[in-house]
């Protein structure tokens, strides 16, 4: 399991945004630029080793479509159009790395998103749901490149 280099990670943190939605897709971008610059420039890796995973949210049966239940859905294409325009807006020499995003289903992370495994993580956040979801996908997504990975 990944459990161990989820503990060990170098670089931790979690926030639950809050405002307007257009102030969560530009706050999102902000946080996302600046870890993946970190990423590339202090913790030397290849931009292509930097994953971007997003929850793809599903509307559960019986409940109303409307603004609060649908805006986690919005923001996040709202945040992956704002990514897109602004690679669109780079003019460089050299071309701007983007990375596609992972979605991954809300029950696939499911598993891990327990205290005894997110404890066991140093991921365990009191009182917020949805950073402790955040982390339970970080721990899918590692499983999954590592199975990926692992040698026959």
């Amino acid at each position: 399991m990944a459990i161990p280099a989820v503990k060990a990670r170098l670089r931790s943190g979690s926030i639950t945004l809050t405002g307007s939605e257009a102030h969560q897709i530009r706050a999102l971008y902000i946080r996302w630029t600046a870890f993946k610059r970190d990423c590339v420039q202090k913790g030397l890796l290849e931009p292509e080793w930097i994953d971007l995973v997003i929850e793809d949210f599903v509307l559960f049966p019986g409940e109303r479509p409307g603004k609060v239940t649908t805006s986690p859905e919005r923001i996040a294409w709202g945040f992956e159009g704002y990514r897109m325009a602004m690679l669109d807006s780079y003019h460089r020499k050299w071309r701007k790395h983007f990375t596609e995003i992972t979605w991954q289903k809300a029950g696939a992370a499911h598993r891990f998103n327990n205290q005894k495994i997110l404890k066991q993580a140093d991921a365990w956040v009191v009182g917020r749901q949805h950073e402790r979801s955040a982390f339970a996908h970080l721990i899918l997504r590692l499983n999954t490149v590592l199975d990926q990975n692992r040698r026959p």
